[in-house]
C-alpha cells in the first residue's frame, strides 16, 4: 500500500518515529534539515537508507522500495509512505503544529497530497535543495544571460520611469 501504513519486524524507539530518507538527494537532505529544525516533539530519529544501521533496524523494508519514496516507522512497526510519512511527523508534533496533520481528513487533500508527492518524488534527484528542478534553473539563467542581464533585472522598473519624468 503506497500511501498507508503496513507492519514490519523493525520498529522506531518507544515514544520516537523513524524517518528513512534517500541521503544521495540534495533536495532530501535538504528537506529532513528543515523537518529537524521544524520538530518540536524530539521525538523524530531519521536514517539515511543507505545507512547499514537502517537496514540492521529495518530488515524487512526493501531498497528498492525505500528510493521511491519518504518512509515513516513508528513504534509499534507501523511503516507510512510518501505523503502519508509526512503526515505521521506532523502527528508527532505537539501543539499548534500538530494540527497541521488533520488537513488530511479535508475531502480531496490527502489524494491531492499523495499525487504531488510523487510527482516531485519522482523528479527529486533533478532538483535543488529548494525543490526547484534544475533544468528550470537552467533555463533562468539562460533567461537572464549574463550577470549583467541580471543587474538590470535587479533594479527597480521604476528607476528608468522616473528618470524619464525628470527629463
Amino acid at each position: 500500500m503506497a500511501s498507508g501504513a503496513d507492519d514490519v519486524r523493525g520498529r522506531a524507539a518507544p515514544g520516537r518515529l523513524a524517518v528513512l530518507y534517500d541521503g544521495t538527494c540534495e533536495m532530501c537532505v535538504a528537506s529532513i534539515a528543515a523537518i529537524a529544525r521544524f520538530d518540536n516533539s524530539g521525538a523524530i530519529d531519521s536514517l539515511d537508507l543507505f545507512d547499514s544501521k537502517a537496514y540492521e533496524q529495518f530488515p524487512d523494508l526493501k531498497r528498492e522500495d525505500l528510493v521511491l519514496e519518504l518512509h515513516a516507522v513508528d513504534d509499534q512497526g507501523h511503516v507510512f509512505r510518501g505523503a502519508r510519512a509526512i503526515n505521521e511527523i506532523l502527528r508527532h508534533q505537539r501543539g499548534l503544529k500538530r494540527w497541521l496533520a488533520y488537513a488530511w481528513y479535508v475531502p480531496g487533500f490527502a489524494w491531492l497530497a499523495d499525487r504531488q508527492y510523487k510527482e516531485i518524488a519522482a523528479t527529486r534527484h533533478d532538483r535543488d535543495t529548494h525543490g526547484r528542478l534544475r533544468s528550470e534553473e537552467r533555463s533562468w539563467d539562460a533567461l537572464l544571460g549574463s550577470r549583467a542581464g541580471a543587474a538590470k533585472l535587479e533594479k527597480s522598473p521604476w528607476e528608468s520611469v522616473k528618470k524619464s519624468q525628470k527629463q
